[in-house]
């Protein structure tokens, strides 16, 4: 059957059967070649398979196929004047071989079977190939080539700076440890970054065509003397960092072009040369990436280097229709001549470039981001496994750039320096920091240190104990604490007068353990010293009020002494038992009281707990007298309401109970002169939904900056700390304040721990980091901290014994199984925090294999409306048109599948939904 969409009007289209043939890999063995012309259709056949071949020919070209005069009837206007093109079958002792496959764009003359074996690796001591391409000029694809390679040439400045190849070869540059670069004008039809260079380097001592031509006549497969040659010369073409290859020697010679880029590919050796020689030129000068700039469109002379699947290939869009349908369609023919098959192929890059700043405050790229997932998504021939996250939030996800336009980059000089100064002046060279994390390490694995090698095993022991404490802070068995923005803000708010605050947290965000380390230093300005605020001057003697029923020995220990300790410096007999005070909370739920009485309520709780006055009414009112006369001041902290307040949900006087404490006792406390009663409640947000039914939104708002809630960075900063307090990564010792790093420098940093990716640095995993944090984030971006510890300390105890990794603590597949039983326990934590979400996982459970898919619909997912939304308010499933989404944090745990081809879809949800960054 003809293939749909092909109408055969010439031998062109009978040909593109043959070519379809060979690409659904369909090729019969007995069928050694194939030939048309305008004349004619010639199959070259093994001998006495004429048969075969006419039915085959029957087959392929139904219902066109002439089988009595051996002809395929072609369109015609009379159908009593059939245009026919015959066939003729020739018989051959030729046997079907596989012929190499050459990059190229163009038709075969010849038409064979072709396997495309992915040629041999660079190897490791070799720089990357990065190939900038475009379907269109006048997108900003030089540009954005040059800005990546100030981009790293400034990253290596500040940070390793780790040369390839030859360490301190000759007078070379890159002897002083800095990051260099080789960037490659390869467009032979429209030189741009040759024109740049022309005023700075007005006679380039060698040009991209010197080196065609020098590679194709040395005689020695190597080119070693080539290289040598060029490489050479190009050290006096060294500006900023970066050498520069133009692509001739003078603009009189534009037009002259003897020696092209297929002459290489297309000749007898290697077809992937040039890739090769680049690279081997790379490794000569000492640099840490080759960067080229393409011919736009499908043309030859970019055909070497972006069909090699071993280029990093990027590829630069705008949201022009043209732009965007070429490029589309430019991604559909890589999939079909060049996808990324093996695990160190890296996936192609794409930019979505001079995007207007104004739509970055409308949902109007999704359309566009998914539009060119799609059409790449035969490049990225990845097996699909149960971690979607394993490659999508790595490679896939961190390689779609969106570059909005800038007002210094609107009208572009065309001298060296001055576009050099615009583009540092831009965000351009920021924003192609995440091209930088896409790309391998720019420092050789075997240039990093193997010192701490004996003692992983040690360390990881070490790592994983020391998470383990962490994971419950109701034992209460540690001091120490991260100060995270949120504490931040609220020790450098609350300086010179008591702290008023609600603290809104999660489950496992870290409430408790907040708790437990104010009570731990029973004084507020100690409190604001530990989370790193020395100016704090007001002096504040702590006091529990209430507590979580699940804290263990030692946890009580610290909250009974912060208890007695208040109340002896308040000079004060003893507190309050803390059973009775429940069970006057529990007496006063037995009454209907309005809000203003419950204030009165909580009042003497707090003067009760202190010691003052105990079982006296109005007792609160006289204490705020008490400490105001004596200029002293107190505060109190509140924990484990849900433990009392079970059915807040519906009860309306426990409702009333928790409102006056969240809103009528603050602003009660914020009236009172001198403020000498502060107070600090934390408390999760589905009570405070259930309990604030007016005022809500204001409420949240004015303790947004003081809730509890976890960024990627600020996950990022927690690792890192956790490795500094556990005393690992014996290589990164040194002074250092992770306070002050950003989310990149906190990335460098952690790769000791758990490696750049998530396998060998050439290989296509996703970036380890990216793949943690992701992975246990919900669909509105947040994380957990308790998440992150159990991670670490599941991911760190599998890997104890781990003889394979010994680059990082934490093995790959140690760290892929961790994530399965972190959402397990998620789990488990939900449906103690919110009943009825517990009730949906258990009909989510129950369904069968075949719905427990993703993506699902609500018919299959047998959940009604306000149930699914409930899932939506808590970033469990995210809503696209009539589908349903799950992240891996979730999915894993209630045990969903991922639908084939689902990718393209989960990808855009995921850019849509959370951000990599805030």
């Amino acid at each position: 059957m003809i293939p749909t969409g092909i109408r055969l009007y010439t031998w062109v289209d009978v040909e593109e059967v043959l070519l379809q043939v060979q690409k659904d890999e369909a090729w019969p063995d007995w069928l050694v070649w194939a030939q048309a012309y305008w004349d004619g259709l010639t199959l070259g056949i093994h001998s006495e398979k004429s048969d075969m071949a006419t039915e085959w020919l029957c087959d392929k070209f139904d219902p066109r196929f002439d089988k009595e005069e051996l002809a395929i009837k072609l369109e015609s206007v009379d159908e009593g004047k059939i245009r026919k093109l015959n066939v003729l079958l020739e018989e051959t002792i030729d046997e079907v071989t596989s012929h190499r496959f050459v990059p190229s764009f163009a038709r075969p003359m010849v038409i064979r079977s072709c396997i495309q074996e992915r040629p041999e690796s660079l190897g490791s001591d070799l720089p990357p190939v990065i190939a900038f391409h475009s379907f269109k000029g006048g997108v900003g694809r030089t540009l954005h080539a040059l800005a990546l390679a100030l981009a790293i040439v400034k990253k290596g400045g500040t940070t390793s700076g780790y040369a390839w190849g030859k360490q301190g070869r000759g007078d070379s540059p890159s002897s002083d440890g800095k990051s260099r670069v080789l960037i490659v004008d390869a467009d032979l039809e429209a030189p741009g970054l040759s024109w740049l260079i022309s005023k700075k380097l007005p006679r380039p001592p060698v040009s991209f065509v010197d080196f065609l031509a020098l590679v194709h006549s040395d005689p020695d497969p190597s080119a070693s003397e080539s290289i040598d040659l060029v490489a050479d010369r190009l050290k006096d073409a060294f500006v900023d960092g970066i050498y520069i290859l133009p692509a001739f020697r003078s603009s009189s010679k534009f037009n002259s072009l003897e020696i092209r880029p297929e002459h290489l590919t297309q000749g007898p050796r290697d077809p992937f040369i040039l890739t090769t020689m680049l690279s081997q030129l790379g490794k000569a000068l000492n640099v840490n990436a080759v960067i080229v700039d393409l011919r736009a469109g499908i043309s030859e002379l970019s055909s070497g280097l972006i069909l090699d699947p071993r280029v990093y290939r990027v590829i630069v869009t705008t949201l022009s229709g043209q732009s965007m349908e070429g490029t589309c369609q430019l991604l559909e023919l890589l999939g079909e001549l060049a996808p990324s098959k093996s695990d160190e192929d890296p996936i192609p890059a794409l930019i979505l470039s001079q995007i207007p700043k104004e739509y970055k405050k409308k949902d109007i790229l999704s359309p566009y981001h998914e539009r060119l997932l799609d059409a790449s998504k035969d490049i990225r021939k990845i097996v699909e496994g149960d971690f979607l996250t394993e490659k999508q939030v790595g490679d896939e996800s961190g390689s779609l750039l969106d570059n909005y336009l800038d007002s210094n980059l609107r009208v572009l000089p065309n001298e060296w320096d001055e576009i050099v100064t615009q583009i540092q002046k831009s965000d351009l060279i920021e924003e192609m920091s995440g091209l930088i994390d896409w790309l391998p390490d720019l420092s050789p694995e075997k240039n990093r240190s193997t010192d701490r090698q004996p003692d992983l095993k040690k360390q990881r022991e070490t790592l994983a104990r020391y998470a383990e404490q962490l994971i419950h802070a109701e034992a209460g068995t540690t001091s120490d604490f991260l100060s995270i923005r949120p504490l931040h803000n609220l020790v450098s708010n609350f300086s010179a007068h008591v702290p008023i605050a609600v603290i809104i947290g999660a489950k496992g965000s870290g409430k408790t353990y907040t708790y437990l380390q104010i009570a731990q230093r029973k004084n507020w300005r100690e409190f604001a010293k530990s989370a790193g605020s020395g100016d704090v001057s007001i002096d504040a003697i702590i006091c529990p009020i209430l507590k979580s029923k699940s804290l263990q020995s030692p946890a009580n220990d610290v909250v009974r002494n912060a208890r007695t300790n208040s109340s002896k410096k308040l000079g004060f007999s003893g507190p309050c038992d803390i059973t009775k005070i429940s069970d006057y909370l529990r007496d006063g739920l037995e009454k209907d009281m309005h809000e203003g009485q419950w204030r009165e309520y909580w009042l003497n709780i707090f003067a009760w707990s202190l010691g003052f006055e105990v079982n006296e009414e109005g007792a609160g009112r006289r204490l705020a007298d008490y400490l105001r006369e004596r200029k002293q001041h107190v505060v109190v902290i509140i924990d484990g309401l849900e433990d009392l307040f079970l059915q807040v949900s519906s009860d309306e006087n426990e409702q009333k109970a928790v409102r006056a404490l969240l809103q009528d006792v603050p602003e009660w406390l914020e009236q009172q002169p001198s403020r000498p009663i502060g107070i600090l409640v934390f408390i999760r947000q589905d009570i405070v939904r259930n309990t604030i039914k007016q005022n809500y939104s204001q409420l949240i708002a004015k303790y947004e900056i003081y809730s509890l809630k976890w960024n990627a960075e600020e996950a990022l900063r927690l690792v890192r700390w956790i490795t500094m307090k556990a005393d690992v990564l014996d290589s990164m010792k040194s002074e250092i304040d992770i306070h002050k790093m950003n989310k990149s420098e906190l990335t460098d940093q952690l790769i000791p721990l758990w490696g750049r990716k998530l396998g060998k640095e050439n290989s296509r995993e996703a970036r380890s980091a990216t793949w943690v944090i992701t992975a246990l984030s919900d669909l509105k971006g947040q994380i957990q901290a308790r998440d992150v510890v159990r991670f670490l300390y599941i991911a760190s105890n599998a890997s104890t014994d781990d003889a394979h990794w010994d680059d990082r603590l934490i093995a790959p597949g140690a760290a892929r199984g961790a994530l399965s039983e972190c959402s397990k326990e998620k789990l488990k934590e939900i449906k103690e925090e919110i009943e009825t979400l517990g009730e949906i996982f258990s009909k989510l459970r129950e369904l069968s294999e075949e719905s427990r898919q993703i993506p699902f619909t609500l018919e299959q997912s047998e959940l009604t409306h306000q149930e699914l939304k409930l899932l939506e308010s808590n970033g469990i499933v995210l809503r696209d048109d009539d589908e349903y989404y799950m992240p891996e944090i979730f999915r894993l745990g209630l045990d969903f599948k991922l639908k084939t081809g689902v990718r393209p879809r989960v990808l855009t949800l995921a850019r849509r939904a959370q951000k990599w960054s805030d």
